[in-house]
């Protein structure tokens, strides 16, 4: 399975079918002058919550793509309010496709799509490829992390480390000790002044203290699991 990165918290999951999360592409600081693969064709776009720099190009993409836009019941259906197709699902929800399977997880963070409220913000345990992935949305450390991790075993754990509004790289570390994955990798930094982050320092203090590895990557990277 490989995993593409492209900046802030948009990342593509490519398996027997590929999947988008968080498809902030066009507005992207990360991705300016740079555009997704070509060719490269998606089945469902994931949403962790409803802010712009998450949602991004979803109607966009979904339209193109003919792709199925999965979201918390709320979010999912302000999206099919745009004429996009949708599945929605809940907190502790299970949805299972014909390439793995997908369960929301809490993220301690707010969500509102252009004004309108769009239900709870959320995490998601992905399972593509036989590799299980942690995308953490927006959100701070909380406790249940040590759950997720005992429960789930993600081998990748895609975390917030920018602070302001979400974890910081201190709460990332905290966060990467109660999951402990085999490999984690910083996201949500360096796309605004307000969430400059080091992600070398991160890495750092994580490969210092625990097992896990960091890999930190730049936005049109790919990283095989």
């Amino acid at each position: 399975m490989k995993i593409h990165y492209f900046g802030h918290s948009a990342f593509a999951l490519e398996g027997s079918e590929n999947i988008l999360i968080d498809p902030f592409i066009s507005g992207n600081p990360h991705m300016q002058g740079r555009s997704l693969p070509q060719g490269m064709k998606f089945s469902h776009i994931f949403l962790t919550h409803g802010h712009s720099d998450h949602t991004g190009d979803v109607e966009t993409l979904a339209k193109f793509h003919q792709a199925t836009v999965v979201a918390n019941f709320e979010l999912a259906s302000l999206m099919a309010g745009r004429g996009l197709k949708v599945e929605s699902c809940s907190l502790g929800g299970l949805l299972h496709f014909p390439w793995g399977w997908v369960r929301q997880v809490p993220a301690t963070h707010s969500s509102s799509f252009e004004g309108q409220y769009a239900g709870a913000p959320v995490g998601l345990i992905i399972n593509i490829g036989g590799v299980t992935v942690y995308h953490a949305g927006d959100t701070g450390l909380f406790g249940d992390m040590e759950l997720i991790g005992q429960r789930y075993q993600p081998q990748v754990a895609l975390l917030p480390i920018g602070s302001t509004f979400t974890m910081d790289c201190e709460e990332a570390l905290e966060a990467v000790k109660k999951l402990r994955p085999q490999i984690a990798i910083p996201m949500h930094y360096n796309t605004f002044p307000v969430i400059k982050a080091d992600p070398q320092a991160f890495k750092a203090r994580v490969e210092a203290e625990t097992p896990t590895k960091v890999q930190v990557l730049k936005a049109c990277e790919v990283f095989e699991v």
